[in-house]
């Protein structure tokens, strides 16, 4: 950028965006904070937008809805013309199957349904909202690459390999995946570009889902503003950066990108801001950026820890509320920065340099009130967006906000602090507005705690969920598996120990464990009798670092082993409670479960979930005649995941090797009379039952019964 005379701050042009894909009730903090101190400083020239919500919304429009109903009837018709399909063909039928009984206004009525606090709150009412919506999500990806979607995801084990630049910054991906959002990239997202003389676009990126999107969107923000300066952030980006194996390939990857802030970029930001007021060229010299093209490019990314106690405040206001699919607000908001703890060893988040993570900041308590109070204009409530709080700084916020007159209710992320009992900390918390608390409680096994540093006595974990339970506050647990040297029994002991205090806790979430470069027990591998292999040569971005034990585990045999897991399989979904993940009730730290927690205590949801008779059913079954007799045949997402996974652990999936053997054709069984299929509220096709089976009225009730308990209908 050439030296330019210079401006008011006030008539610096900028656009920050939130791409797509994410959930889409409640607007994440980034942009908020970026704003707050950019327009303290003057720079009051910006517009937010949270493109996610918009396009979805967009997409959810009757006149959308329909032509991907359309879509979905060819994809039926063409597929049943056929003797012979391939397995893309397979995976794409079987979606579109799921477009059966909806109507171009299905969608509108269940994002309806999220927005009226009568309806969201009847839980059966909700539930059929819910189904609609993940239907009408597996249905928008008929229009990009097969296996794309996972919800409100990007699927990581699908068409292509998101750790390889070849894959996810080709155009021929990019323009499939623009296919998924065209309305919206073509409309809304078009006319903003073409609004203002845009001086900066920014684009925060926080999640490996928004990632394909956010290179759509700049590619088309390129194409209609050519003198714009392109900024990239966020998590993500920090990721990609901190990850790659090569940090001059991240410009590769961000292609239309000019200046990329790899850490927190509020000073960033407001650098960036004021060289384009003053028309100064561009510079690594700026505080926490990277700079394409520039000279003296730094040999490691600059990373930035904000003094979060002299920032101004987030904008809560620069946000169009009325969008978002939820009865009321929900705030993201961060008191502190970083992890007081610090120690976990398999901990790797964000660009640390040689800790788990950022180190911790607090915000005072008495600028904490006024940023609250701001928010409090917008909604009641708030989500504290942090990694842990320490104990003393909790017990001073919990005081004020007893003390203040906000009337604020709010939920976050803590550690398992033994102390809790001992200082009643569940009245205090209470008192403060708490509904719920997610823990990372990790394990079952005090072995495995001790190996993780996480400082905690598994003895003493009862304790302290019965002091949160005797105050009304909802417990969230979270956990994994498959850490290095954890045997199949002790795998089964973390969620055994969910299961002996099940009365404690409202959801719980136990995933599988992944090894990331920058953790200790990469770092420290023997240590932890861990031995890294290396990534597969196609990828770029260096995610997850694949490996395998130094030792096998003693005294199992390999039928033992297989046993004992199959029996963890059965306790696993013993411990999930709800149907539903993020974002929507049941999703650990979502917008919709805090605003359930709120209706109706620390269970969660209503004992009576009886249908209400005041509404007509968003979606009912529909019967629906195929030519095929064995859909259970045809290839599923699982065997698309597999696949991706084989190549991986061999020499590298990429894009080609998905695609050739999404193409592989086998025959599918037909006969004359086809086979008629019930497609279920929740999109599910499955054969419908001879009428010798249908049984009378006691039976039809206990198949719904059971079919509902299974989120099916």
């Amino acid at each position: 950028m050439s030296s330019a005379p210079k401006r008011d701050a006030a008539d610096v042009k900028y656009l920050l965006v939130s791409p797509p894909l994410t959930d889409p009730t409640t607007p994440y903090h980034s942009i908020s904070y970026l704003i707050g101190p950019a327009a303290a400083a003057g720079f009051t020239g910006f517009k937010a937008c949270d493109a996610n919500v918009d396009a979805l919304n967009c997409l959810a429009h009757p006149e959308n809805v329909r032509q991907t109903l359309i879509l979905a009837q060819e994809v039926r018709a063409c597929a049943e013309a056929k003797d012979a399909l391939s397995r893309d063909e397979q995976l794409r039928y079987q979606t579109a199957l799921q477009g059966v009984g909806l109507s171009d206004t299905s969608v509108e009525a269940a994002i309806g349904v999220f927005k009226d606090a009568e309806q969201f709150y009847d839980y059966d009412r909700y539930r059929q909202a819910v189904m609609v919506i993940r239907r009408w999500m597996d249905l928008l990806a008929l229009a990009g690459p097969t296996g794309l979607l996972d919800g409100f995801e990007i699927r990581t084990k699908g068409p292509v390999n998101l750790c390889s630049i070849n894959d996810v910054s080709d155009d021929r991906f990019l323009d499939a995946v623009e296919d998924v959002i065209r309305p919206y990239v073509q409309g809304p997202f078009a006319a903003l570009l073409d609004q203002e003389r845009w001086d900066v676009i920014g684009f925060s990126v926080s999640y490996l889902s928004q990632l394909p999107f956010a290179l759509v969107l700049a590619r088309a923000a390129r194409a209609a503003c050519p003198d714009a300066v392109i900024v990239f952030g966020g998590t993500e980006v920090s990721d990609d950066v901190k990850f790659l194996r090569r940090m001059p390939d991240i410009w590769n990857l961000y292609r239309h990108a000019d200046v990329i802030v790899p850490g927190e970029g509020e000073s960033a930001f407001l650098a960036l801001l004021e060289a384009v007021r003053s028309g100064t060229p561009l510079s690594h010299d700026l505080r926490g950026v990277m700079v394409k093209d520039a000279p003296r490019a730094p040999l490691t990314p600059p990373v930035v820890y904000e003094d979060v106690a002299g920032l101004a405040g987030p904008r809560y206001d620069i946000w169009d509320w009325e969008q978002y699919w939820a009865p009321e607000p929900v705030l993201l908001y961060s008191p502190t920065r970083g992890c007081y703890w610090n120690k976990c060893t398999f901990c790797d988040y964000g660009l640390n340099t040689d800790r788990p993570t950022s180190p911790s900041r607090e915000r005072p308590i008495q600028r904490v009130l006024e940023d609250l109070s701001r928010a409090a204009d917008i909604g009641r409530t708030v989500y504290f967006a942090v990694d842990a709080m320490s104990p003393a700084y909790l017990r001073r916020l919990c005081e004020v906000l007893a003390d203040s007159p906000l009337s604020l209710q709010w939920s976050g992320e803590l550690r398992l602090e033994r102390s809790f009992p001992k200082q009643g900390m569940g009245a205090k918390l209470r008192a403060a507005g708490c509904l719920a608390i997610s823990f990372g409680y990790e394990s079952g096994v005090q072995r495995i705690l001790d190996l993780i540093d996480k400082g905690t006595r598994i003895r003493e974990v009862p304790g302290v969920l019965r002091e949160l339970a005797s105050a009304g506050i909802g417990a969230q647990m979270m956990g994994f598996t498959g850490f290095p040297t954890e045997t199949a029994q002790e795998a089964g002991q973390t969620f055994q120990f969910l299961l002996d205090h099940e009365d404690l806790w409202a959801i719980a979430g136990i995933g599988t464990f992944v090894l990331t470069r920058g953790s200790h027990i990469a770092r420290q591998a023997e240590r932890f009798a861990v031995k890294p292999l290396e990534n597969p040569p196609v990828d770029d971005i260096l995610r997850w670092v694949p490996w395998e034990p130094l030792e096998s585990p003693q005294g199992e045999s390999l039928l033992e082993i297989m046993a004992v897991e199959e029996e963890n399989k059965k306790l696993a979904q013993r411990v999930l409670r709800l149907v539903d993940d993020r974002p929507f009730v049941g999703g650990i730290d979502s917008a919709h479960t805090m605003l359930y927690f709120a209706r109706y205590g620390r269970q969660l949801v209503p004992d009576d979930q009886t249908p209400s008779p005041r509404w007509e059913p968003l979606v009912s079954a529909a019967a629906y005649r195929t030519p095929f007799t064995h859909l259970d045949t045809f290839t599923t997402v699982d065997e698309l995941e597999d696949f991706h996974r084989q190549c991986a652990s061999n020499d590298g999936a990429t894009a080609d090797k998905i695609t050739s053997w999404l193409q592989e054709e086998t025959r599918a069984e037909r006969s004359a009379s086809g086979t008629r299929l019930d497609v279920f509220p929740s999109g599910r096709a499955m054969p419908a039952e001879p009428s010798v089976f249908q049984g009378g009225t006691a039976y039809q009730e206990m198949k719904h019964l059971l079919l509902r308990a299974r989120g099916v209908a």
